[in-house]
């Protein structure tokens, strides 16, 4: 997409889904959801329901009153608008490309999905909707990521109480994707399921998992196959990467994939993997490392997005607050799309997710103008300010240090270690 369709794209979405007019109401469904969403840009350390007003009456010169406003918040119709946006803009911008195809190509699969979950604590009156872990209450956001894009690929609201495990993205999702996650969602039918809808999957192996060496690809004897993996002395070891082949009866499978040890100093023992992705094995922790992005991509949503900052117990509220933070995250994109066009291509491997937040959140009332208003005015004021701040968007020491993603295009497209 061009600089002027991604924009329209952003504004089209949503003009399709919410009606820019309601006689029952003196602000406008468009009106109300826009300035909802867009008042989450902002690095607040106090946010509340009461000022998310205040920024309605502000921002359009028009009051609501404390029982209607809450009325809407809480409302069912307006947690339908909200899916139904959220839905549209994933599926608006999930065929954009801002780079890396050639990596993806020389990696064999078609995108880098990073999931994960985050914890938000809520009010201790919320326990009954949503009950803790380490809280009395608490709302557990788990999410998957495109690395390539940044964009939201999937998403599901649970209690913090719930496991990981139980909350995964659809396999069908997963074809031709590698897809990368920590030890949380560790478990061999998983593997075993992803595999067979032929997808690719990278993941810590758990430290009491019992698996046996089927082959010595590297860095052990041959005397070593049929060993328990994890019970050998590797203490003799160490500084060397080393591959095996690993089975596992699982069922009635005989599970066959690649696992590869790296030497921790730190720890003073070797971290595992477990891949079904063929790749050189020298490849698979620095890939592994680009999980790190989605705990900045959480970090980014709840400083600048105000994602962690809900102070209501009702749960309709809860979910159409979250909804507006992921809805106010996936118009950021425009920002990275928009600026990457104007960056060169060491910067553009360079970006950041937490300074498109921060950027995002000095343009909100921009994007507002622009959604609520056809003046091309508006477009122009908004496209110009994206382009001014392009080159915030990146590590601004990104000369001096390889960012994660930085030092996986160097080794894999120009070949530098």
């Amino acid at each position: 997409m061009s600089e002027n369709q991604i924009l329209a794209a952003l504004k089209n979405a949503f003009e399709r889904i919410i009606p820019t007019q309601d006689g029952r109401t003196v602000i406008t469904p468009l009106e109300f959801i826009v300035n909802l969403i867009f008042c989450y840009l902002g690095d607040s350390q106090v946010f509340s329901l009461e000022a998310i007003r205040r920024f309605m009456k502000a921002t359009l010169g028009k009051d609501s009153s404390r029982s209607a406003f809450w009325e809407r918040l809480a409302g069912k119709r307006l947690q339908n608008y909200l899916k139904q946006l959220v839905a549209e803009l994933m599926l608006t911008f999930i065929n954009t490309s801002i780079r890396g195809s050639q990596l993806l190509q020389q990696l064999g699969v078609t995108a880098i999905l990073l999931h994960d979950s985050s914890s938000i604590k809520l009010l201790s009156r919320a326990q009954d909707d949503f009950p803790g872990s380490r809280t009395d209450a608490g709302v557990k956001v788990h999410t998957t990521f495109d690395l390539m894009t940044g964009l939201l690929s999937w998403f599901q609201f649970t209690p913090s109480a719930t496991h990981d495990r139980n909350c995964f993205p659809p396999l069908e999702l997963l074809k031709g994707k590698l897809i990368i996650f920590d030890l949380g969602y560790w478990d061999y039918g998983l593997l075993y399921l992803i595999d067979q809808a032929q997808g690719f999957f990278l993941s810590r192996l758990k430290s009491n998992a019992v698996v046996y060496i089927a082959e010595v690809v590297q860095g052990l004897s041959k005397k070593c196959v049929g060993a328990s993996l994890l019970s050998l002395d590797w203490s003799r070891k160490k500084g060397d990467i080393i591959e095996v082949i690993i089975h596992k009866l699982y069922e009635d499978h005989i599970l066959r994939y690649r696992v590869i040890g790296f030497w921790n100093p730190v720890n003073k023992e070797y971290h595992w993997y477990i891949t079904n992705l063929v790749i050189a094995a020298y490849l698979i922790y620095p890939l592994y490392c680009l999980r790190w992005q989605i705990e900045l991509l959480f970090k980014a949503c709840k400083n600048s997005l105000n994602a962690n900052q809900i102070t209501s117990a009702d749960a309709m509220i809860i979910q159409n607050l979250l909804l507006a933070a992921l809805a106010a995250h996936l118009s950021t994109y425009t920002i990275l799309h928009i600026g990457i066009l104007n960056l060169d291509d060491d910067k553009q491997w360079a970006f950041s997710f937490q300074r498109v937040a921060k950027v995002a959140v000095l343009l909100a009332r921009d994007f507002i103008l622009f959604i609520l208003n056809a003046a091309r005015q508006y477009f122009d004021a908004l496209l110009n300010k994206i382009k001014l701040f392009a080159n915030e968007l990146y590590d601004p020491n990104y000369k001096k240090r390889d960012t994660s993603l930085m030092f996986i295009k160097r080794i894999l497209l120009e070949g530098k270690t």
